[in-house]
């Protein structure tokens, strides 16, 4: 009983005001895609560019994401570069992630802050359907209420594709570190659904003449 209520409390907790980025924290960098996301603590737009392909090198992307906190009155605004460590061959890979949020509080006290995040991603799988273990940390301050204070996420989570249409399911659980090491704990749950476009399909040889 006693672990039920303290999960409820995780997940229901306010969010800090600069989460990194989901859409860049995966593995295997993913095609490019527009995504719907909704979660626990509110909703938001995001999208991810891959860049283009290119011999002898690892793929890379860019993602960024607008999310409305409507519990908390944050505005929060995400961006990441996203690195793949491994070839991008193979069940297993992994990738960097390191980027930018900026973020504001319009209910209340307003307050605007700024911080920057990094993280680690391994996932197993394919580019049709992979699970995903990964750390995200951050450094934040407030312009009105100062800092720093410190972010630190574990997440866990599933992503599958079928066609144009892409579906992924993200736990994120952690502790904010604010002065005085004093400790709040942290957690949400986040689904994006993903639009990759219509797949255009190779030309038969001959076929642009």
């Amino acid at each position: 009983m006693k672990a039920l209520v303290f999960a409820s409390a995780l997940l229901l907790a306010p969010v800090a005001a600069a989460e990194a980025p989901v859409l860049t924290a995966r593995g295997r960098v993913d095609a490019s895609h527009l995504s719907l996301l909704a979660g626990t603590q509110g909703v938001g737009l995001g999208f991810l560019l891959a860049s283009p392909p290119v011999p002898e090198s690892r793929p890379t992307a860019f993602g960024g994401e607008f999310f409305i906190l409507p519990s908390t009155g944050v505005l929060e605004l995400r961006g990441a570069g996203q690195w793949q460590l491994t070839s991008g061959q193979g069940a297993f890979q992994a990738s960097a992630q390191l980027g930018l949020t900026a973020y504001g509080v319009v209910r209340g006290p307003a307050d605007l802050g700024l911080g920057p995040h990094a993280g680690l991603t391994a996932s197993l799988g394919g580019p049709r359907f992979e699970g995903f273990l990964g750390a995200q940390a951050g450094l934040e301050a407030f312009l009105r209420t100062g800092g720093p204070r410190v972010p630190l996420r574990v997440l866990l989570g599933a992503r599958g594709r079928l066609g144009p249409w892409g579906l992924a399911l993200t736990a994120r659980a952690g502790v904010d570190f604010e002065g005085g090491l004093y400790a709040t704990w942290r957690g949400d749950v986040l689904l994006a659904l993903s639009w990759y476009g219509r797949e255009v399909s190779p030309l038969p040889l001959g076929a642009d003449h």
